[in-house]
Formats: structure tokens, sequence, C-alpha cells
């Protein structure tokens, strides 16, 4: 279904369960999957790959170059998975070649009203980004993490999966795998037992009191920071050990 008073390019790919409101712009090279649902005046530009189920609300703009000076025009792409939720006026950029070329996000992530995302970031399954966020290039996200409302996340900064960053906040450094972020300066307030109590196949009790007491360790303990992760990897919290090689790429910590 396509509303007679959207442009739709005829080199753009769209299924024929999808559906286009009114007034929406589908650009040459822009691929809208099944049963996705462009509400009005959203704009997609090519290069951008809409999978199955996503629902797109008024104003989004998908897809558009990089804000990055080094980009010269090449053909870069934005991916958004299945199930995702963009809502109003919020804006993803495409990525840069120096980036990979893509900017990501995994299946059921949602973004609420008037957020950014910002070229070659990459958001893992599941995490919600709240209202007003704005997401420098290069932006990790893990799964399931959730950004609290009018956030700032500085450029090529990482929030590891399961993890919590409060509202109103500037994020300058990486935020660690399964924590609470809060203040200004940035500091951690424990573990996110909320996120990881959700996922109870997953982290069962052993596991989240294993993650307790390594937290405690690197967070709360006396010995420098170094000491405590070398004493963690060989240490008996293999069960610690595991999540951040899953998680986080094998990295303990990062400054």
């Amino acid at each position: 279904m396509i509303h007679p008073s959207a442009f739709v390019s005829p080199s753009a790919k769209i299924h024929p369960t999808a559906v286009i409101g009114p007034w929406c712009v589908i650009d040459a090279g822009a691929e809208i999957g099944e049963g996705v649902v462009l509400e009005s005046r959203v704009h997609v530009y090519g290069g951008t790959f809409i999978a199955k189920n996503a629902r797109i609300f008024d104003g989004a703009i998908l897809g558009a170059p990089p804000q990055d000076l080094k980009y010269a025009g090449e053909p870069t792409e934005l991916h958004i998975g299945e199930n995702c939720t963009i809502r109003e006026y919020c804006t993803l950029n495409r990525g840069t070649v120096q980036g990979g070329g893509v900017t990501c996000l995994a299946n059921n992530v949602l973004i609420m009203a008037y957020s950014h995302v910002g070229h070659d970031c990459q958001i893992g399954e599941g995490a919600v980004i709240a209202n007003g966020c704005q997401l420098g290039g290069h932006v990790r996200i893990g799964e399931f993490a959730t950004i609290g409302g009018t956030t700032a996340i500085q450029q090529r900064n990482q929030v590891g999966a399961y993890a919590f960053v409060g509202g109103t906040l500037k994020v300058d450094k990486d935020v660690p795998p399964a924590s609470k972020a809060f203040g200004n300066p940035l500091q951690w307030g424990g573990l996110n037992l909320h996120a990881l109590r959700l996922h109870p196949e997953e982290f069962p009790q052993e596991r989240i009191d294993a993650l307790s007491r390594a937290y405690r360790a690197l967070y709360r303990g006396t010995a420098p920071i170094t000491a405590a992760v070398e004493e963690l990897k060989k240490g008996p919290e293999p069960l610690f050990q595991a999540f951040f090689d899953e998680h986080w790429g094998g990295s303990l910590i990062r400054p």
C-alpha cells in the first residue's frame, strides 16, 4: 500500500506488504522489507535497508549522508533490523568508508522521538534509546542496553550489553556491560540487575552473583584496577570472564 501523495523512486525495492504513508519520500537504492510501516513524511535515502515489520513514525529521516567532513560521496549504507521501532523525527545517518561503511541497528531496537544516530554506529539487539538522545559517530550500544532521555554519547564510545545509562548525562567514556551509569562526571552505580533478571536463561543467580563479586573487586575495591583485572582473569570468576568475552570482545575493562 503506497499513499498517492508519497514519492517512491521506480528503482526502490518495496515489498508488496509494506505500507508507505502520506508524503513519504523513498529514494533510488532504498529497500523496504515485508510488513514495514512508514507512517507519514518519512524520508528514506538510497543505501537504506529496512528489514521486515519495522515501524517508522512521522518525520523520521533515514540514511542521510554522514555528518563527517571526510565523507566524499562514497556509497555507504544504513541497515535497520527486524521489528525495530523508530519514533517521530529521529535522524539516522549512513556510515563512512573509514568506519566500515555501515550504520547498523540489530533486531527489536526502539529509538524514541527526536534522537540522532550518527554515522557508523552499531546498536545491539533489543536496545532502547529514549527521547532526545544524541549518538556521535562510531558509537556502539550493546544488546539490551538502555539509554535514558536526552543523554549525549561522545563519538567512538560504547555502552556495554545489558547496561543502563541514566537520563540527561554526558557519556565521554565507555560504560561497562551490565552496569548502571549515573552522574557528571560519569560513575558506576552497581549492576543493572533489572536487565539481567529479565533474561534468566542467560543469567541464572549463580552468574549474577559472580558478576556482583567481580564488580565489587573492580569498582569498590582498594586494589588498582589493573591488578583487579589480572586477578579476575586467573581467579575463581570464570563466569565473569566469559561474560566479558561474549559481550565486550574479551576486554574486562576499558579506560
